[in-house]
């Protein structure tokens, strides 16, 4: 037998289908086979969040009608001819919605395991579970998450439990190793934290009250001030507090909340608990009124609430340091100012402010990313401790009956939702292909949440710029490994990356997205799944990606700041493509996605780009969804004409070609409108200027030329954008013609061309159509 290869170029997106047939010659004998390939567009995935928006009529809309008006992403980064889809997320109630990501959500998943690494990583992992659990048993909603799933946590948390005493010093204080000197910050934590989980599991009253004494009897000043002497290596995780001003005040506050919380399972272990208490509050009292960080006024605040000392010119200077009355804002600092108003919003429920409570609720819902996370392992910690407060204070939960209407200009009807408490944290979703202004309108009572997010492919602009990360990016092949039955070859990808800070990155994440034709070893997958040597929590494969490209997702509980961190495995090609897309591959910290880097890989261009897509003879095929010069030995003024007046042809213009805009992947020509010889859907006048796109593979067959004038006309089809900024693309069915300058007229080979060109466009103008 022999094998023969055909070269195959797809045109199209999506699912196509190639059937290939044999016929024995001179016998009725024949076979044949049909296969669907999946035809994915260039670009890199992107999710762009939309709106988050707190749907609460009854204090948000008039007269008891709520309308938010959401307007259309801006995709002009979007790869033409390229599909989008708009996500409309509603759900009730905001710690419902919290809990459920944190026990079972997709972006959340990873954060309810055991945790690893040093006595700060063990808190780091170990909270969020804690506090999860701790709101879930409160609110009796473990029916909809299952029971099942809160043993399971409980065992996590056992284990956490237990690992972390391996940090506890003989002074029964904590550090991060046991070689590093004992830290007021972090045994405040783990009083803070295991004070929580002691009603959930078994906790050795000794390890807290220990932790308490310590605290007390070696790091309490005189004047009831608590001082650091062994600073923690993740600053990070200490939010807020990690700032250099009014430093003594924030740890002495957060000192002492920690102290409040364990004072039920202490009090009677701890003879000086009460005094060290009265100590610190009547510090924080003394030095209260002359604060200027809103983060210290916050956190000072509730820690003086919780002793009933808040009141008068204290509440003042409480009430005042809040921006808009709904959220305590550190400078430049975002988590750091979430995090502070969690605080405030635990004080005005211990005050019992209720008329307060409201707008800092709905400020801290809507600083949700989608997806899940608020940010440091502060901020989201207490927002979750500080909405959980809410939802046990304020027990509104039966009056949630919220009635809410999508109005989508492209469907016929409009899509309603009703929400109520029972079903607070089911999560509605529309979606929709249509990228345009909406409007979401609510009624009724209580509270919910509006995301809306659109995914789209972008158009890869060179080496992506880096932020806080580098990443490295090595493909190379693998010729000696043992491969799959059905692969082709096999190749070894290898991923390093380093954090640019001073410290660790904590919770990140790598988004692999795998080559055209490629997918990775299941076998690779599964041992680093499993390894004990690496910092990798977990692995997921999305094959169902909204780009169609297998895409493999790894988090990481920590990436280095001091080396790089690698990360390699096998990827096998399992059927040969002629023109192979690149894999891209991005790091970003969970907690903060401003945080990232992106780097292309291909087989054959160190970095991934794809200069051309042609190749050889492949070239010819591919182009013919390219424009193509036509001979102007074979165009006839009728052939204009009649070509003009075709079906579907929407506008005709005499241009100026004023610069080029060229990438690797889609070049734009901005062109100056000279004449309007037919009018189009687009409402131009003379002399504007207009982009016209195409693909980087028609640049060597569309040769354009800054300066000289064209006669370009096309399709209605081949428009893109919005109706305010639309923008041509040149396909196959674009008709571009050079038109001779003025004294390039004179020249006898242009002088039939000029004529020509003229008597079209007075005929066609003066005329128009025949037809």
């Amino acid at each position: 037998s022999l094998a023969v290869p055909y070269v195959i170029v797809p045109l199209k997106t999506g699912l196509q289908e190639v059937e290939v047939k044999a016929t024995v010659y001179r016998y009725f004998i024949t076979d044949g086979v049909r296969k669907t390939l999946k035809v994915v567009p260039e670009g890199i995935r992107m999710n762009k969040t939309v709106a988050v928006k707190t749907l609460d009529p009854q204090h948000l809309g008039q007269n008891g009608v709520q309308r938010v008006e959401v307007e259309a992403a801006d995709l002009s980064d979007q790869v033409p001819d390229t599909e989008s889809e708009t996500r409309i997320l509603l759900q009730g109630t905001p710690v419902a919605q919290m809990a459920e990501e944190a026990i079972d959500g997709q972006r959340l998943k990873h954060l309810i395991v055991t945790p690893g690494g040093s006595g700060e990583h063990h808190m780091i992992g170990v909270t969020p579970t804690v506090i999860a659990v701790h709101y879930l048993d409160h609110s009796e909603q473990w029916d909809k998450f299952g029971i099942d799933k809160r043993q399971e946590a409980l065992e996590l948390i056992k284990k956490g439990y237990t690992q972390q005493l391996t940090y506890r010093h003989p002074n029964k204080a904590f550090a991060a190793y046991q070689s590093r000197r004992s830290s007021t910050w972090l045994t405040a934590y783990v009083v803070k934290v295991f004070s929580l989980a002691a009603n959930l599991i078994a906790i050795d009253s000794e390890v807290i009250c220990g932790a308490v004494k310590w605290l007390i009897l070696e790091k309490q000043r005189p004047d009831g001030v608590f001082q650091e002497d062994g600073p923690v290596i993740h600053q990070e995780m200490t939010g807020g507090y990690r700032e250099a001003e009014e430093k003594d005040v924030s740890l002495t506050a957060f000192v002492l909340i920690a102290l409040q919380e364990a004072k039920d399972t202490c009090e009677g272990h701890v003879n000086n608990l009460g005094g060290s208490i009265n100590k610190a509050g009547d510090f924080l009292q003394t030095h209260y009124m002359n604060l200027k960080r809103p983060y210290a006024v916050a956190i000072a605040g509730y820690a003086l609430a919780q002793l009933g000392k808040l009141e008068g010119p204290l509440l003042d200077t409480f009430l005042k340091a809040a921006t808009d009355k709904n959220h305590w804002k550190e400078p430049e600092q975002r988590l750091h100012t979430i995090e502070a108003t969690s605080y405030a919003l635990l004080a005005l429920l211990l005050l019992k402010d209720f008329d307060s409570v409201p707008p800092v609720v709905r400020w801290l819902n809507e600083q949700r990313f989608y997806g899940g996370g608020y940010g440091t392992t502060q901020a989201t910690f207490m927002v979750f401790q500080a909405l959980a407060q809410y939802q046990r204070d304020v027990p509104d939960h039966e009056d949630l009956n919220l009635d809410v209407s999508i109005d989508l200009p492209s469907r016929s009807s409009v899509v309603t939702h009703r929400i109520l408490w029972e079903s607070a944290s089911l999560l509605r979703l529309e979606t929709t292909k249509e990228n345009e202004n909406f409007t979401v309108t609510a009624k009724g009572k209580g509270q919910g949440t509006l995301s809306v997010v659109t995914m789209y492919q972008a158009k890869i602009k060179g080496r992506t710029s880096c932020n806080k990360f580098s990443l490295k990016v090595n493909l190379r092949p693998a010729p000696e490994v043992k491969k799959p039955q059905d692969a082709k070859s096999t190749m070894l990808l290898n991923i390093c990356t380093r954090y640019l800070g001073d410290h660790d990155a904590t919770m990140s994440i790598l988004d692999i997205s795998m080559m055209t034709g490629f997918a990775p070893d299941t076998a690779d997958l599964k041992q680093l799944a499993s390894g004990t040597d690496t910092y990798i929590s977990k692995l997921e494969l999305d094959n169902k990606a909204f780009s169609n490209k297998n895409t493999l997702i790894i988090y990481l509980k920590k990436i280095s700041h001091d080396q790089e961190d690698c990360v390699s495995f096998k990827v096998h090609q399992f059927f040969n493509v002629g023109l192979i897309q690149p894999g891209a591959v991005k790091v970003y910290s969970y907690y903060n996605p401003d945080e990232t880097c992106t780097q292309l890989y291909h087989p054959e261009k160190e970095d991934g780009m794809l200069s051309e897509l042609c190749h050889n003879e492949i070239c010819r095929c591919a182009e013919e969804s390219c424009f193509m010069h036509h001979s102007e030995d074979q165009v006839t003024p009728e052939d204009r004409v009649d070509k003009t007046c075709e079906p579907g042809v929407d506008y005709v213009y005499k241009t100026s070609l004023l610069r080029k805009e060229l990438s690797d992947d889609y070049d734009e020509y901005i062109m100056v409108l000279k004449q309007i010889i037919k009018s189009g859907t687009d409402e131009v006048q003379p002399e504007q200027e207009r982009r016209f796109i195409s693909p980087v593979k028609c640049r060597a067959a569309l040769k354009l030329q800054e300066g000289k004038h064209y006669l370009i006309w096309g399709l209605s089809s081949d428009l893109w954008g919005e109706k305010s900024n639309i923008k041509y693309i040149i396909g196959k069915d674009t008709w571009v013609e050079l038109w001779p300058e003025a004294d390039e007229c004179q020249d006898d080979e242009n002088k039939k061309l000029c004529r020509d060109l003229a008597s079209f466009r007075e005929n066609m103008i003066v005329f128009g159509c025949p037809n």
